[in-house]
């Protein structure tokens, strides 16, 4: 008897592995390498590296951003499936799931380009579904049970993380000593990559700080401050402990370590509530050692951006030059704004007891690339020629760009919004300066307002921060104002470092009987007597850094600068001085070290330096 045979619909996806197990399936090699990621990150952070600029919600962040990864594909191989019914989806499923879970892994290779890893991942992937065919359902059936135990485990790790930390801060703010009664809040503001020459404040032909013009009238203003380093975390640890930078452990790789006491260690002892709030997180963050002290210190925001930069895949991708070329846009994924900044520092003091404080907060709005929000953008020229695409990003980080010199328009185009960045960061400084006004906050708080270093337009070559000890690098501003203690509308002419900063602090709230702080405080020159005694000698220096062009200064070796009597002596790595007018030659074009007179003066200031450096040095 012959039975008629009806062709079967080709089902989109095989009977042992449903679309809802499909998606659990890749969902859980997600997951799972988020896990192995997370795990050989943390790992890697306490034996090798311990500033990798990795978050603290990183444990739980990581493999929960995998994981969703992974739900996504799953997702899109059902959509696949359903749209092409020929196409195995379970078998797609097995290998998409896969080739992601050994790129989370495989990108971190050293050495290994990767296209090579994707190759890699790709070859293991096949190789691996072939064999698991005929065994899709136990996987998937295995996957289903642990699922929701490897789920359950970062919750508790993302409720632990936080509440740990809340808890830590309640602690140690109850079992902190009383502060005398009458001790001055602290606040302390760095303007990352602001220089001083691109501020209204300072004579520059744009109105870019009208608010910290206004602040200024109320405070003393130094017209001439240095920080000790032309990039953030060096000159971070100075304003913190005093020191100059080759006292200190700071480098790229290096965090601050416990050496020398900082600033917040001396106030928290002393009963003042701490509180840092970062936005540069690679170099303020808490890796960096800089936390030390501080009750709270917030950095890593939990935010899309940051969620999105907490799988290898993904910050890879969503960070490829030629992607981000393609849309327009060199923003940081989890930049944090100033406005941000400031909801966190309010939202701290409006739950802290009658104690006072001591504030950090380090804002990045004025740091590259230079995007800052409208109407800012516009505020002093026509906006970006792109979107929020920058020509100095790719100067700065594209290989294939190669540090080739961008052209007059281009240039301009980066200064326009640089100013404008500057402009919004003053704006909202001046917001956080009215929030402490209306809490009845400002009269009795001492508030500090600077930079940790400067920033270079191609003046001398270079472009940014770090690869040269240019006064555009290195010069900032500096605004100090305590009621009753300094007076308004001082300018003081004379150079000074950031170095000077702690014993400052202490002085000025009387708290300096015991200092730990050298350095000489900056009150001096609005006391009694002016400043008395010898003019300081001010240091600023920079270490040899490598990867970067032969030409960058800072390729050749490490670069020493001081200050001192109206002149500024530089020693390049290449062992090459230079000597610049510090009063007339503001942007350093004239070295008088082939000059009669400079050839008279050089020996002086190389003995000057190596004395102010000490014998490790020498």
């Amino acid at each position: 008897m012959m039975t008629s045979t009806v062709p079967r619909r080709h089902e989109a996806i095989p009977p042992l592995l449903g679309r809802r197990a499909l998606i659990l399936l890749t969902t859980w090699f997600g997951v799972v390498a988020g896990w192995l990621e997370s795990a050989g990150l943390a790992v890697k952070h306490h034996t090798v590296s311990p500033m990798m600029g990795l978050s603290r919600d990183a444990v739980w962040m990581t493999p929960l951003a995998a994981g969703a990864t992974g739900f996504i594909i799953g997702v899109g191989v059902v959509l696949v499936g359903q749209v092409f019914p020929k196409a195995r989806a379970g078998t797609v499923g097995v290998f998409a799931g896969m080739v992601f879970a050994i790129l989370e892994i495989g990108l971190y290779l050293p050495g290994v380009h990767d296209a090579a890893v994707l190759v890699l991942a790709l070859g293991v992937s096949a190789t691996v579904t072939r064999a698991l065919h005929g065994h899709t359902k136990g996987v998937a059936r295995f996957a289903r049970t642990t699922t929701p135990w490897l789920a359950v485990l970062i919750v508790i790790l993302g409720v632990g993380v936080r509440t740990s930390r809340r808890v830590t801060e309640q602690r140690n703010l109850a079992s902190a000593p009383a502060a005398p009664p009458t001790a001055p809040n602290v606040v302390l503001i760095t303007l990352d990559a602001v220089r001083a020459a691109s501020l209204g404040l300072y004579g520059y032909s744009r109105p870019t700080t009208p608010h910290l013009d206004a602040f200024s009238h109320q405070g003393v203003t130094f017209e001439r401050a240095l920080s000790t380093a032309p990039w953030t975390l060096p000159s971070h640890a100075s304003m913190f402990t005093g020191r100059w930078h080759h006292e200190l452990t700071t480098d790229y790789a290096a965090p601050l370590d416990d050496t020398f006491p900082t600033i917040a260690e001396y106030l928290s002892e002393r009963g003042y509530g701490t509180a840092g709030f970062v936005a540069n997180f690679r170099y303020c963050g808490y890796e960096t050692g800089l936390d030390r002290g501080f009750l709270t210190y917030e950095d890593y925001p939990i935010s899309p951006g940051q969620f999105l930069s907490s799988t290898k895949v993904l910050s890879t991708v969503l960070n490829n030059f030629r992607l981000r070329r393609l849309a327009q846009n060199d923003q940081h994924l989890s930049r944090k704004s100033a406005s941000q900044l400031n909801r966190e520092v309010f939202g701290w003091i409006d739950r802290l007891d009658d104690r006072p404080f001591f504030v950090f907060l380090n804002y990045f709005d004025a740091h590259e690339p230079y995007l800052p929000p409208a109407p800012y953008d516009r505020q002093f020229g026509p906006g970006r020629e792109r979107g929020k695409f920058s020509p100095l990003h790719r100067w700065l980080w594209e290989p294939a760009v190669g540090h080739a010199n961008m052209g007059p328009e281009q240039l301009q185009e980066e200064i326009d919004a640089y100013d404008g960045a500057i402009a919004y960061l003053d704006q909202q400084v001046g917001e956080f300066l009215t929030g402490l006004e209306s809490r009845g906050l400002l009269e009795k708080t001492l508030v500090i307002i600077t930079a940790d270093h400067g920033e270079e337009f191609e003046e001398h070559g270079v472009f940014e921060h770090g690869y040269s000890l240019y006064r555009a690098g290195v010069q900032v501003p500096l605004i100090l104002r305590l009621p009753g203690e300094s007076p308004p509308g001082l300018r003081v002419p004379d150079p000074v470092s950031l170095r000077d900063l702690p014993a400052t602090i202490v002085d000025l709230i009387g708290l300096s009987g015991d200092s730990p702080f050298p350095g000489r405080s900056l009150a001096a020159y609005w006391g009694p007597a002016g400043r008395q005694g010898s003019e300081d000698l001010i240091l600023s220096e920079v270490s040899q850094v490598s990867g970067h062009p032969g030409w960058f200064p800072v390729s050749q070796g490490d670069i020493k600068s001081l200050t001192y009597g109206g002149l500024r002596y530089i020693r390049n790595g290449n062992q090459t001085d230079q000597l610049f007018d510090f009063d007339r030659d503001i942007w350093e074009v004239n070295n008088l070290a082939s000059t009669e007179r400079g050839i008279e003066l050089l020996e002086r200031y190389r003995g000057l330096l190596d004395s102010a450096l000490g014998s490790r040095d020498r």
